[in-house]
């Protein structure tokens, strides 16, 4: 039992007593007040214990994203967590891919390519996982996304608890693609609905019922998880993800050009941030902004992100106010961009718990999102943004019309997002959350 709820429980049983009894303010009930005073300095101290065994642990942290290679929404969360974790006093040690090592930063990099899958990652994660542990004695292997060999980690190493933090679910890609066929022109998402998306729903399914415990942003994807790797709902852990607000909000040092770059001005042009995908819904959001621009002669589209750019170039080749930006690395920057459009707009077939929309809110931005996944845990459908329909560039549109045409509107659905990150999706939280789970692990 938790030293807090132990101390609760005797509490009341002590002021129940002194309320009831038949002595006056007297000796009786002056010693069972400070017997009660003690207890709760006692149980003060074990609490302090107990967190201090928490961040006394030693963590190995295995993701294929990691700065400064970081592809997604699955890379910022790595980098935050492993942030968090350290400054919360955790010894974490990182495995991932790139270039250098850095010993002192307890960070190891394997030399493969950013563009291979993470099926080529993993295998030489483990061997150097393996190795590690020996050295090091790991208290807890946290991976971020699934991987099938999760197991096959050797004689002391497959003692350890194993967590793993899953951000979306292989099957409902598939469905969602299965639903969307017309919309699949490039090879890589033919690619994905013939190869990956299959080879991960059985990866999705091994590493769930593998694993000691499991973390994921949302209760939607919970849920999912639950219903097609048919686990226990109760190994299954909702820790939204969060962000470092003290740590964002200092992230001033941004390219001041960066607007005229591109022939962008302020509170001028809708904003696109994330994965280059037909899964991203992007070629909706082209479809909408064609249909309204001849209303806003002045009003661009500003698509940031890498991918399959070039598929999307020609789609809107015939408009010369959509601006494609390609990668945009630096935090800052893509802070700037946030900052200075008119609304946020994230037209995805599926989602787990973006943290594009995370981020749009916390620089106090309306959006403007599908209702997929977990968008609706984020998005409080007329409070900070507007829920609309996938693949329904009308809905799209409509949405983005009012926002447009109703400034005081933006900055109220804004400020709206800001104090729901604030209160909600906090690094803290999330930190608070993935200790708990550390913790039940053990």
């Amino acid at each position: 039992m938790r030293a807090s709820t132990l101390f609760d429980l005797l509490a009341c049983v002590v002021e129940k007593v002194v309320s009831t009894s038949k002595f006056e303010r007297g000796t009786p009930a002056r010693f069972l007040e400070k017997a009660l005073e003690c207890f709760r300095n006692v149980c003060l101290l074990l609490g302090c214990l107990d967190s201090l065994r928490l961040q006394d642990m030693r963590i190995c942290f295995v993701s294929f994203e990691y700065p400064p290679d970081i592809i997604g929404g699955a890379g910022t969360y790595a980098e935050t967590m492993v942030d968090g974790l350290r400054k919360s006093g955790v010894e974490v040690h990182v495995i991932t891919r790139g270039g250098h090592n850095h010993y002192a930063q307890q960070t190891y990099r394997l030399g493969i390519d950013a563009r291979a899958r993470a099926f080529f990652f993993i295998l030489p994660a483990m061997r150097l996982l393996r190795r590690l542990d020996k050295i090091l004695e790991f208290d807890i292997v946290h991976f971020n996304e699934p991987h099938i060999l999760l197991r096959g980690l050797g004689t002391r190493s497959a003692r350890l608890p194993v967590i793993c933090t899953l951000h979306s679910t292989q099957a409902k890609e598939i469905e969602s693609r299965l639903a969307d066929l017309k919309s699949l022109k490039t090879t890589r998402d033919i690619g994905d609905l013939i190869l990956k998306n299959p080879a991960g729903v059985i990866c999705d399914i091994v590493t769930a019922r593998s694993v000691d415990k499991i973390i994921c942003p949302s209760p939607a994807l919970a849920n999912e998880i639950s219903s097609y790797c048919l686990i226990d709902r109760e190994r299954i852990s909702v820790v939204p993800n969060g962000i470092d607000l003290k740590t964002f909000d200092r992230e001033n040092d941004h390219n001041s050009t960066i607007l005229s770059k591109y022939g962008l001005e302020k509170e001028s042009y809708l904003l696109f941030m994330g994965r280059l995908s037909t899964f991203k819904g992007i070629q909706y959001l082209i479809q909408a902004f064609q249909a309204m621009k001849q209303d806003y002669a002045n009003l661009k589209l500003a698509i940031v992100g890498s991918g399959d750019i070039e598929y999307f170039r020609n789609l809107a080749s015939d408009m010369t106010d959509i601006v494609f930006t390609g990668h945009v690395s630096s935090m800052a920057d893509r802070k700037f961009l946030y900052e200075n459009s008119a609304l946020v707009v994230l037209p995805s077939l599926y989602e787990g718990l973006p943290m594009v929309l995370l981020e749009a809110m916390a620089c106090r931005k309306a959006v403007v999102a599908s209702n997929v996944g977990g968008v609706p845990f984020l998005i409080n459908h007329g409070k900070n943004g507007f829920l609309v329909e996938p693949r329904n560039p009308q809905s799209l549109e409509q949405s983005i019309r009012i926002l447009l045409e109703n400034p005081d509107l933006r900055m109220k659905m804004g400020h709206s997002g800001r104090r729901i990150v604030e209160e909600k999706f906090t690094v803290e939280k999330m930190i608070d959350g993935t200790l708990k789970v550390y913790k039940e692990a053990r």
